[in-house]
């Protein structure tokens, strides 16, 4: 008998070993590689080979959860853009996961991988859940990160302050500081975050120095941010920076903004 047990137990680890690609011993594992991994670093690297003609053109999408079939279609109609309306890069402002599931952020990042252009992804609160903060830092690196392109700087900022316990410190405000203060390589800046300011999941301690941040130098063109699902462009604080609220994916819309000379044009796509 005891021989019949060890030889069904020998049998049942090599079935498990062999079977170790097939099953997921939890949906928390974050085993992520090749083009899973240091994804905004690395589009960064593409970007920065691109010639720009002067006009920096961005697709902007978010909030995509589990809306995957939205998602899909929202790839296929950037790639669909004529020449004359092709972007130079994507940005997805948060959110791409719902439960903050390393499966879920396999899922989305599948998607964006289908792109014919470089894109960056923000930290939402959703992504967050869990351990998703883990999951975002292997797949997409960290959570604050900014890049110089055609003398524009893009700076990506979490602001998700409920997920942090409103504990003053996020949105870290001395960093955005100090990404903002005027430098040679850059003229205008754009900051991009998942939670504005004006929200009940922003730490409501940090609303005046985080705004006054990126009042401060007057070179931020605009913010823009997703969260709330909707699109609007407004103003939270008089004769100051606009905001720009992106479309979640689920409405089928995606906004473009351009940028040249200074100033910026924002336009929706259908899909």
């Amino acid at each position: 008998m005891r021989k019949i047990i060890n030889i069904l137990f020998i049998t049942g680890v090599i079935f498990l070993i062999s079977c170790e690609e097939v099953f997921d011993y939890s949906p928390y594992v974050i085993d992520f590689d090749g083009e899973n991994t240091n994804v905004n670093n690395t589009n960064i690297e593409k970007l920065l080979k691109k010639n720009s003609n002067g006009i920096v053109r961005i697709a902007f999408t978010g909030d995509t959860h589990r809306f995957f079939d939205d998602f899909n279609d929202f790839v296929t109609s950037v790639n669909n853009l004529d020449n004359n309306n092709s972007v130079d890069f994507v940005i997805h402002v948060g959110d791409i996961a719902d439960f903050g599931l390393p499966k879920q952020y396999l899922w989305g990042n599948s998607l964006l991988l289908n792109l014919d252009y470089p894109y960056f992804v923000c930290i939402g609160n959703h992504d967050l859940v869990g351990n998703g903060g883990l999951a975002y830092s292997e797949m997409f690196g960290e959570y604050n990160f900014s890049f110089v392109y055609n003398s524009i700087k893009f700076v990506f900022v979490n602001t998700n302050g409920r997920e942090s316990k409103f504990n003053g410190n996020v949105p870290d405000v001395n960093w955005l500081d100090s990404q903002l203060k005027p430098a040679d390589d850059f003229t205008y800046a754009v900051v991009v975050f998942h939670v504005p300011p004006v929200d009940v999941d922003f730490d409501s301690q940090l609303e005046v120095p985080f705004h006054s941040a990126i009042a401060k130098y007057n070179n931020v063109l605009f913010a823009v941010h997703g969260h709330l699902h909707d699109f609007n462009i407004y103003n939270p604080y008089s004769n100051s920076v606009t905001y720009v609220n992106v479309y979640g994916v689920e409405h089928r819309k995606f906004n473009v903004i351009s940028i040249s000379d200074g100033s910026f044009e924002v336009e929706t796509y259908g899909f």
